[in-house]
């Protein structure tokens, strides 16, 4: 699987040289090049594969963009084959449906086609993508991807029978054991609290935040069984929620809020995922240029594995909650 929760775009123009009285066309004569984004991931209860077709005309890609047809087939034959080792186990087909909530950008929205299946997945196993394009009754083409699913990631720290405690000064603690099959973690700290107007408790609402604490941790391989082991800052935590909340009169009125528990969530993913993610981020040198990564056959795009490891409504320590109450960050937000 050789050469990641966004679509390849092929942007083309006309170029004329009026000057000349010659116009150079780039379109080259069409070719269908079929595009493939899945990550599986056995925790999730459904999983979707998203298949199109890159296009390439006259006039405004952007435009065509827009259109669904510029990027649908008409008829897909859609399954995945799951494998122990060399041992077929079943065949899954994937069925397409429609999502509704797809946010404005390039691509047509907030409707588009995906392929699904509600199977349970199971870890350690290989899944075999098969992906049929149908003309006229024939297989035109056939798109084929696999992904190995990773393995369970065992957490040491924290506990969820432990408090979450952040300290400024100080760092916080979190250490696992690397899964089989993952390359690339990171881990995120879902922050919950109560917010009352007025003092009315009649209308509290428990709210969040999402802040990422840690991330591109790179384990030595994909075997599994690493110790890893890293430290939170106990001034990010307090420094994150200072950035994303306003003071404690908002649109005016009073707010008092209160810290509540918070998740731990430690996600995992696969080689090709991570090399994936690395060729995609911007470059930060003059050299703009990067090279291509797909791991579909007969095609383009990423299919491939992730998975997640929470641990769940931590209580925060008294410490903590005395502390939101004093922090330079903090302070005037009506902990």
């Amino acid at each position: 699987m050789k050469t990641y929760c966004s679509l390849l775009f092929l942007a083309v123009t006309l170029i004329s040289f009026t000057s000349c009285k010659k116009t150079l066309n780039v379109n080259a004569a069409w070719k269908d090049v079929t595009v493939v984004y899945g990550l599986l991931d056995q925790t999730e209860p459904i999983h979707y594969v998203k298949i199109s077709k890159a296009f390439l005309g006259p006039g405004d890609a952007l435009q065509f963009a827009q259109i669904a047809d510029s990027s649908n087939y008409d008829t897909l034959q859609v399954y995945m084959e799951e494998y122990n080792n060399n041992i077929l186990l079943r065949t899954i087909n994937l069925h397409d449906t429609l999502i509704q909530n797809k946010d404005s950008g390039i691509f047509y929205f907030p409707v588009q086609k995906v392929y699904c299946t509600h199977a349970k997945l199971y870890s350690d196993l290989t899944y075999h993508l098969v992906i049929n394009v149908i003309k006229n009754g024939l297989v035109q083409k056939k798109v084929e991807g696999y992904a190995t699913l990773i393995g369970t990631l065992d957490v040491a720290i924290p506990m969820s029978v432990t408090r979450a405690s952040f300290q400024s000064g100080k760092m916080t603690e979190v250490k696992w054991t690397s899964a089989t099959g993952g390359l690339r973690y990171q881990v995120d700290i879902r922050i919950r609290y109560a917010e009352t107007p007025n003092g009315n408790v009649n209308q509290t609402v428990v709210k969040s935040l999402d802040w990422l604490a840690l991330s591109d941790l790179l384990s030595l391989n994909e075997k599994g069984g690493q110790t890893m082991d890293y430290y939170i800052s106990g001034d990010g935590f307090y420094s994150f929620i200072g950035s994303q909340l306003k003071n404690d009169t908002v649109n005016g009125q009073v707010v008092t809020r209160a810290l509540k528990n918070c998740d731990f969530i430690f996600s995992v993913g696969s080689e090709d995922l991570s090399t994936y993610m690395d060729v995609t981020q911007p470059s930060m040198t003059i050299i703009q240029e990067r090279p291509a990564f797909t791991d579909i056959i007969n095609g383009i795009g990423l299919f491939s594995a992730r998975t997640v490891e929470p641990v769940d409504s931590l209580l925060f320590s008294t410490f903590t909650l005395d502390e939101i109450k004093t922090n330079q960050y903090t302070k005037n937000l009506g902990f």
